[in-house]
């Protein structure tokens, strides 16, 4: 028990504190998600750009095989949007003075902390096993993982996307 308690303070110990930031940022704004709220897609848009760049950072500066590995990012990301897309389905907006509201759901908060618990898992494995980097099954499980999570966002603003044209055309 106590050797856990080391490695798992260890990890917190080693974690940058811009990680933190980030973590506090998607509670405080999944939180707020719980709720009715107006919606805006450039705004919708800074979470998953965050995981993306963070993402696309680690598979061009430390992967072996990033070419290999970004060909899976990308058809498990439109994986990932299918699914949150059918996730979704039943969201749902309305126009109140003007502005297109959003109803409240957990689903965001759950999104973007799953998002941000396998980023981290991930990279703690990789700083734990750092050969990792150069095992090809590892890159592609990498990619598969990491291109899934960040597609789940984009299927949550595309329904805001065809919500706000739907509402604001009628």
């Amino acid at each position: 028990m106590v050797n856990s308690l080391k490695f798992i303070c260890e990890i917190i110990h080693n974690t940058p504190f811009w990680v933190w930031v980030v973590l506090v940022i998607i509670v405080k704004r999944g939180l707020a998600l719980l709720n009715d709220s107006p919606t805006n897609i450039k705004r919708s848009i800074i979470m998953p750009l965050v995981f993306v760049i963070w993402g696309l950072d680690t598979v061009v500066n430390k992967f072996a095989f990033p070419n290999k590995l970004l060909s899976f990012y990308l058809f498990a990301l439109i994986l990932g949007f299918l699914f949150s897309y059918l996730l979704y389905m039943q969201r749902s907006f309305y126009v109140k003075k003007g502005q297109l509201i959003q109803a409240g759901s957990i689903l965001p908060l759950v999104i973007m902390l799953t998002n941000f618990l396998v980023k981290y898992s991930l990279n703690v494995i990789l700083a734990i096993h750092p050969t990792l980097y150069i095992q090809t099954n590892f890159n592609i499980f990498y990619g598969i993982i990491s291109g899934f999570t960040v597609g789940l966002f984009f299927g949550g603003i595309y329904k805001t996307f065809i919500a706000k044209k739907k509402l604001t055309n009628s």
